[in-house]
């Protein structure tokens, strides 16, 4: 997901005239680090990992933290601050969740991917193109990315137990549903608004016929490989479409 958001943001940048080399690195740079911290901060609940990867944890959040001071010499100071002052909370939210409900829990999953989320808006940032639509990047990122939580999670629980009709496997999935029916109608009230190019709300529509075939379709074990490989189609789809789209100035 960090490197699709990644991918979002360099995309839209891009289209919308980022044409700042330097800061395509830093943002790169920045992702790259980005992964291995998330996983480095996973493994401390591990008794035997525990001290090898606070180390990491460490080292790598220190670096983190100069790749930050340069982006923010380099960039624009208050799309970067603004980008900094979002992603604080999240982290705090993703430190209280963790602690309390577990690193594999909802509200931990869904933070983690809220904070991945603002890569898109940071690479766009740093590459300078000149939209102020660069925090829709960011929502776009979430509403996609954030969907796959409850999707994945019910697809998983159908290896334990099999729903025999459409209506229960409707009710049992019926968060994945709703998640995907909002995110359309809120792309569509922004493209209605004229905030958006039309192709972002077509970005997601891939994702939500995944997730209605998915979970309406009569299954006992979903191959859990081929889930993830379509996963990563369908997010690589989104990332392209959504970022041309951001891009690309709205049709008014």
């Amino acid at each position: 997901m960090a490197m699709h958001a990644l991918l979002l943001g360099v995309i839209a940048g891009v289209g919308a005239g980022g044409r700042d080399l330097l800061g395509l690195a830093l943002a790169v740079l920045f992702g790259t680090l980005f992964v291995p911290l998330t996983a480095a901060v996973s493994a401390l609940s591990h008794p035997r990992l525990r001290s090898r990867a606070f180390r990491r944890a460490v080292a790598l959040g220190l670096a983190l933290s100069a790749l930050g001071l340069l982006a923010l010499v380099r960039g624009p100071a208050g799309p970067l601050l603004g980008i900094a002052g979002a992603g604080a909370p999240v982290g705090v939210v993703y430190a209280v969740a963790r602690a309390r409900t577990g690193a594999r829990s909802v509200p931990t999953q869904l933070a983690a991917i809220a904070g991945i989320s603002l890569l898109a808006p940071f690479a766009w940032v740093l590459l300078g193109g000149g939209s102020d639509r660069w925090p829709l990047a960011a929502a776009g990122a979430f509403a996609s990315f954030g969907g796959t939580v409850p999707y994945v999670r019910e697809r998983v629980r159908r290896r334990r137990r099999a729903d025999r009709t459409v209506a229960i496997r409707a009710r049992n999935g019926l968060v994945a549903l709703l998640w995907q029916a909002l995110a359309l109608v809120c792309a569509l009230g922004a493209l209605a608004a004229g905030a958006i190019h039309p192709l972002v709300p077509i970005a997601l529509v891939p994702g939500a016929i995944k997730t209605f075939a998915g979970i309406l379709r009569s299954e006992s074990r979903p191959p859990i490989k081929r889930i993830g490989y379509l996963e990563t189609v369908i997010s690589t789809v989104f990332a392209v479409l959504a970022g041309i789209g951001l891009g690309l100035a709205p049709l008014r």
